[in-house]
């Protein structure tokens, strides 16, 4: 039986197929590109795909390291090379999407395609172009949402920083994720706040001092500061007032540590004008991190 081949109909599903594919590949990587690239891109693999089709090329076309060279020939047109390691991801991204959308093509044919019952006359298939719309609207979904996810997940791993808090010779190490929106400052000193959870910090503290913190309302810093006004710890204590953790006027019990240590970017420092705020509630809902670094201590 003969096979009939439209060569129309595989170009343009492998164009739209290819820009899929790198359209996601863009969003998930945040490689920034051209749509005339794209569309350039898009066709070189539409040359590939016609290249299977042609006589005595089935095999070498077919081979695993030409589907590799396609893939970073397809890489190198789409965002061009930006090192190393930008482009490997670029092309690690290229087969994940690649994969997905392959995947999702398959899971939508088997789901959807009529059943042919024995003994039942005809032939029903599911309509091509119906398929193919469904494909692009789910990664276009997916490109949307998912890649806004994943970016947002990998800047916040990318902005977390270690950090060691000493307080009174006590020492206590800790995620920090460097916040932009902590603006908060010592309104005595003019010093950067770094917000804290009283679970990370309680290690550290005087037992005194952890037990007024815990019996005392830990939403009211300016009760807790009475408390406190008669201890040995007075002079440590400030009062913060604050308007980014849930509550348009709060007042948040801060205390000045020893020094705390910073390692970012494979440099370590220390800084002593900070004052650290004890947080009373969980940060993050995940425990992702459990500080928040004022972005002023990674600028000095």
């Amino acid at each position: 039986m003969r096979q009939v081949v439209y060569i129309d109909e595989i170009i343009l599903v492998n164009l739209v197929m290819n820009l899929t594919v790198l359209w996601l590949t863009s969003r998930f990587t945040g490689s920034r590109t051209s749509p005339a690239r794209m569309v350039t891109a898009a066709m070189v693999g539409c040359i590939y795909a016609l290249l299977i089709f042609i006589p005595g090329f089935e095999r070498t076309a077919g081979a695993a390291s030409s589907k590799i060279l396609s893939a970073l020939l397809l890489t190198y047109t789409a965002f061009g090379f930006n090192g190393i390691r930008v482009f490997a991801k670029n092309v690690f991204c290229l087969f994940l999407a690649s994969f997905s959308v392959g995947g999702m093509s398959l899971g939508l044919y088997y789901l959807f395609e009529p059943v042919q019952w024995p003994g039942r006359g005809g032939q029903e298939h599911l309509n091509k172009w119906l398929l193919l719309s469904c494909v692009v609207l789910l990664s276009y979904l997916i490109g949307k949402w998912g890649s806004m996810l994943w970016l947002k997940r990998m800047q916040q791993k990318n902005a977390k920083v270690p950090i060691t808090v000493v307080l009174w010779g006590n020492r206590v190490s800790v995620e920090a994720l460097v916040d932009t929106g902590n603006q908060l400052i010592d309104p005595v000193s003019g010093h950067p706040v770094i917000v804290v959870e009283f679970g990370v910090l309680q290690p550290a503290l005087p037992v005194s001092l952890s037990t007024v913190f815990q019996q005392g309302d830990r939403e009211n810093g300016a009760q807790m500061m009475l408390l406190l006004a008669g201890t040995t710890y007075a002079s440590s204590i400030r009062l913060i007032p604050f308007k980014s953790l849930g509550e348009e006027n709060g007042m948040l019990l801060g205390v000045r540590p020893d020094s705390v240590e910073i390692v970012h970017e494979d440099r370590r420092y220390v800084v002593t004008d900070v004052v650290i705020g004890i947080y009373s509630k969980q940060l993050s809902p995940e425990a992702a991190y459990r500080a928040l670094l004022h972005p002023q201590l990674l600028a000095s």
